[in-house]
């Protein structure tokens, strides 16, 4: 006696095997892209500028920065430390490719500084996914 089997025919078959790869393909495709995406984000930024003008009767700091990285800056802070004291700017927030300044003309706190001579500023950044970012430089102070 013959049983009859019955199955699915050849070309069923393949339209289904294509249909499974090219959904698995696209998956992995999107799963790369996305991931490479989050890995290429940067925290990056430019300094502009950083001052020090000493008068007679007024110390003058001020500081600009620009974000060139591609992502949002969510914490700014330009440290300068004078021959006693520091004085600490903070800029805040800063979008992507927009630049920020901020100026303090009154930095109290013992903050004194020598006109001519070169001190250490210290820039910390944070990325609004939490990563940081710290740069050091020096600024001269001109009169």
């Amino acid at each position: 006696m013959k049983i009859g089997k019955r199955g699915i025919s050849p070309l069923l078959a393949t339209i289904i095997l294509v249909s499974i790869t090219v959904g698995a393909g696209l998956v992995i495709y999107n799963l790369f892209f996305s991931t490479t995406g989050t890995l290429s984000a940067q925290l990056n930024i430019q300094v502009v500028s950083v001052d020090i003008v000493k008068t007679t009767s007024k110390t003058l700091v001020s500081a600009t920065i620009k974000n060139t990285g591609n992502k949002p800056i969510t914490e700014c802070k330009v440290t300068i430390y004078g021959d006693s004291g520091s004085v600490t700017l903070n800029l805040g927030s800063i979008d992507v490719g927009q630049t920020k300044s901020t100026t303090n003309d009154n930095p109290g706190g013992g903050f004194s500084v020598t006109a001519g001579k070169s001190y250490p500023v210290k820039i910390y950044v944070k990325a609004s996914d939490g990563s940081t970012l710290d740069k050091s430089m020096s600024v001269t102070c001109t009169c």
